[in-house]
């Protein structure tokens, strides 16, 4: 399934991935606005990192082997559903779930 469509999806999801990764390293380089909002920063980073492994899925034509690699947790449980296998070791930010949306208590 690697149509011309989801591949240039997947690269506008790969090229969003590091504009968003970017503005967050430019705003961390002001150290006083960086201690004022490193959850925001975080919340930037966890975004951009949703952005590229929803790129590489696509990119993969939603290959079971690239759903089984995911390895953010709040990713990996929604597409649990679609791939034989879920018990894949490893995470990087944990999220409660879909339904709670300040799952990370980022925006108090």
């Amino acid at each position: 399934m690697h149509e011309p469509k989801f591949t240039a999806m997947a690269e506008v999801l790969g090229e969003l991935g590091s504009e968003i990764e970017a503005l967050g390293e430019v705003l961390c380089r002001d150290e006083d606005f960086a201690a004022r909002h490193m959850r925001e920063l975080q919340a930037i980073d966890l975004i951009a990192q949703k952005q590229r492994v929803l790129a590489s899925i696509l990119a993969a034509g939603f290959s079971a082997s690239e759903m089984r690699s995911i390895s953010l947790e709040a990713l990996r449980h929604r597409f649990a559903g679609f791939i034989e296998e879920t018990d894949v070791t490893c995470c990087e930010v944990t999220i409660s779930g879909p339904d709670d949306p300040d799952a990370l208590g980022l925006w108090d």
